[in-house]
Formats: structure tokens, sequence, C-alpha cells
């Protein structure tokens, strides 16, 4: 399969991985109990606390058997009792209450706890025979074959031992690794930290500059993403020149007020998803757009001289001073066979790091789906995430406004699994159909061609003409 905007989509693996070069690594931990794991990611090996099966399970279905010795003869099957294991069961009685002293037989359903009760279980094809050779009459092909003392049985541990290496560092739970760490008596992990999370807004509180309603907008992705957050504004600082003197405090306040807000916020919060004005050269000085000794840039895109990238689409990666001791530890790689490989230092900084999108809601939309939901990952996970691409088909030819100024575009469109046939009945794609909405005069806070619109497309510039049939990555939103 052709994808044709694939080109773009390596162009977004290479960003996540220098990004995962830039990114300060944390080493903090915590223990919490198993109820809580889902979705945290571990920072040491877990180790089964019991084997599993902790009793012996029945492997078929057919009967279970307590003897003291394998059958070879008729006379041996004589002397087993029948008990009615299952029965009892039924009746709402314990059925593990077994009084029977001689050798005994039941009925048996395969993987149940038969524990210390029997120590063999036979399929009813290897019983029949015998069960007629002694009170019936044996029939044409019967065959007596032996029973065999501890056979049709999962022995305790068959699984795993007590102290097996369960799962192991930097897995992530998930509700079936959860259930595999229940079965194995796990009930508290050590793993790394949760992050506190923050939105920030420079707030100019002014109608025309502020950004409450892009911010909403930042909340609302972060809610439905599952990130619990604060909601933070801060008011810019004065850059009063010397020798003037304003009264007004409505709107901005000292360097030092400003500087000990941001200081504080990177002590308090792991990642913070910030908005501000747009990234033009009126508002360059303004906000967090200002160098601070506080933040420590880590990424940029869309800078004036990066225009060749991407049109819009402005974000910044920041981080935040030291908030511990920088930690070492010699980490061990080895292979299948426990041989070392390689062996490396690696180092850990308790570091802030802080999302920043300037500009207008298209903008911000972009980027929330594009770069800070997969840092946010990269940073709760530590490996490089990329955004939850999908693939579709495109239903009709189009040719996009092609500005050579930049690499890349994005198109806006709307993209459905399923389409009605004649008779207005839904029909489902095997691969979604994708149709591209030709949006004219669009500006970057326009949201007219959100009414059908709910996916974007990256593609190259050089991409002059699209046709139908064509494959292309999508992003929902």
């Amino acid at each position: 399969m052709e994808i044709r905007n694939r080109k773009y989509i390596n162009y977004n693996l290479w960003q996540q991985e220098h990004i995962a070069q830039v990114m300060p690594i944390s080493n903090l931990t915590e223990k919490i109990s198993l109820k809580n794991c889902l979705g945290r990611k571990l920072a040491v090996d877990i180790f089964a606390n019991s084997a599993y099966p902790a009793v012996a399970l029945s492997a078929i279905s057919g009967k279970f058997l307590n003897i003291q010795d394998d059958i070879t003869t008729v006379e041996q099957y004589k002397e087993i009792e029948t008990i009615h294991f299952l029965q009892d069961l039924m009746n709402g009685e314990n059925p593990f209450i077994i009084k029977e002293a001689k050798p005994y037989l039941s009925g048996i359903a395969p993987y149940m706890k038969i524990g210390g009760i029997a120590n063999t279980v036979i399929s009813l094809e290897q019983h029949l025979p015998w069960f007629r050779a002694a009170y019936l009459s044996p029939e044409k092909g019967d065959v007596l074959a032996d029973i065999k003392k501890g056979t049709g049985i999962v022995n305790i541990g068959a699984d795993y031992l007590e102290k097996d290496l369960i799962l192991k560092k930097d897995d992530i739970i998930t509700n079936a690794k959860k259930a595999l760490l229940r079965q194995a008596d796990v009930s508290e992990i050590e793993v790394y930290k949760k992050l506190r999370f923050a939105v920030l807004c420079v707030d100019y509180d002014l109608e025309n500059l502020n950004k409450n309603f892009e911010m909403e907008y930042i909340q609302d992705c972060m809610q439905s993403w599952g990130f619990d957050f604060e909601v933070i504004k801060i008011k810019p600082f004065k850059n009063v020149p010397p020798n003037t003197e304003t009264t007004d405090d409505s709107i901005a306040t000292s360097f030092e007020t400003y500087l000990n807000n941001i200081h504080q916020l990177t002590q308090n919060y792991d990642y913070i998803v910030a908005c501000g004005l747009a990234d033009d050269l009126f508002f360059k000085q303004l906000g967090l757009f200002r160098s601070l000794n506080e933040l420590r840039r880590l990424y940029s895109q869309g800078e004036y001289n990066q225009k060749i990238q991407t049109t819009g689409n402005h974000f910044r990666l920041f981080s935040g001073a030291l908030r511990s001791d920088v930690c070492r530890e010699d980490v061990r790689f080895c292979n299948e066979q426990g041989r070392l490989i390689v062996q490396r230092t690696m180092t850990y900084e308790d570091k802030a790091l802080m999302g920043y999108i300037s500009g207008y809601i298209l903008d911000i939309i972009v980027n929330m789906h594009l770069l800070v939901k997969p840092t946010i990952l990269q940073r709760m996970y530590r490996e490089p995430v990329l955004p939850e691409w999908k693939i579709g088909v495109l239903s009709h030819d189009y040719s996009p406004v092609i500005d050579q100024e930049y690499k890349y575009t994005f198109l806006w469109a709307c993209v459905s699994p399923t389409t009605y046939d004649e008779r207005y009945r839904i029909v489902t794609k095997e691969v979604p159909e994708i149709k591209i909405i030709n949006v004219e005069n669009e500006r970057p806070d326009m949201l007219n061609f959100f009414k059908e619109c709910n996916c974007f497309i990256p593609i190259p510039n050089e991409e002059h003409e699209l046709r139908a049939g064509d494959y292309f990555y999508y992003l929902e939103i």
C-alpha cells in the first residue's frame, strides 16, 4: 500500500526522536497499590510472590481420581468409589469437603482447581471402557488403557514459580497485565512518579489579546485524554524603559513577580501546557516569548527561519531548572543468553517541561494532537511516541493550494468508515473514506468549516495533484 504522505510521517518520527534526545529523563519513583496501577510504567522488574497454579488443576474434562497406584485391572477399578463432586456444588455445598477414605472418582470440568482432593484426571473416552468392563458389558473395540497416577493434571507452578520474573522494568500496565500481577499475588508495585499537569495562560486580561477561548480547547483536550490538571493564569511583566513611569498595574506585574510565578510553576508541576499570543513581530517580546533564564528552550517549530518546514503550527518545548540533584546509574544491556552487549551511564534530571503553543485556535488544535500529547506520553513513558495516525483513502480528486515557501501543508478533512447504499443501508468500509474540505480564505482563527471537519492531513507541498483512491495518514481531532 503506497501512502502519499508517508514522507511527513517520517519527518514527524524524526521530530519525536529529536525531542527524546533533548528531553530530560526523570528517575523519580513511587510505590502504589495494584488497584491504582493502570497506565503506569514499571520502574523495576516484578517477580511473582507465589506460584501459579497455586493448586493443581484438571487439565481436561472427564473424571478425576484419588488413587494410590496405577489402575491396571478391573478388580482395582471396582474398589474405587463414585462421589458427586459437581452435584454438591450445584446443591450449594462445598464439594472440596470429601470424607471418603477409599479411592474415589467424580466428574470434573477442565481447569477446575482440584488441589489435594485428587491426583489424576482421565477423559471420558478412557473411563467408559473401564466402567463397562466393571459393571456392564464391554463393547467391541473397547481398550482398557492403564490409568496412570498423576496424568491429566496441571501441576503447581506450571505457568511460573515463586520469584519468577513476571514483568520487566518499563512495561506499561494494561488491564491484562494487571490481571497477571493479581494472579501472581502482587499487591504493590514501584512505578515512575505520576506527572503533575498544569494548563497555563499568560493573561493580559484584555478582550482582544487574552487566550481564554484557546485555553479552553487545551483544557478540553487534557480532560478527554484523561489527564488531571490545574488551571493557572499569570500576568506578564512590565518592560518599562529607563526614566519612564507607569501607573497602570491592571495587566502586568514586575519582572521579579513574573519570574517567581514561573519558578513556582516549574517547581510544582512536571508538564505545563502553555498558550500565548500569536507569534509575530509585534508580540515577539511579550509573555513567554521573552528570554528567561528560568526556562531553557529544548525544541522549537515554526520559527521565522524554519518556514521551510510547516505552515503555521508554532510550538516550543522548554525545561525548567533542576529540582533535585542529578542522579547517575550504570545500565547493562544483555542479549538473550545473558551476555553483556553494552553498558551505559544514564543521567536522570528532575526538571519540569513546558510545551508552549502560540497563535490562534487552528495552531493550537494541530499542536495539541501533533506534538503536545506525544511529548506528554514521552515524558510519562520515557520513549518516543507518535501521534495516533490512521490510514484512509481519498474519495475524490483534489488540487491543493501550494505555497512553495513551506515544505508541508495541513489539509482539513472529514473521514468516515461508513457510507450508505442506494437503499440507505449502512455500508462499512475496510479503509475509512476521506473527503477533503475546501476552505476558502482560511484564517488561523477560522472554525466555521468544523461543522463537517473531523481530521487533518499533512502533505508535502510537492504533491500538486491528489487522486481518488490515494491512501493518506490522517489525525482525528
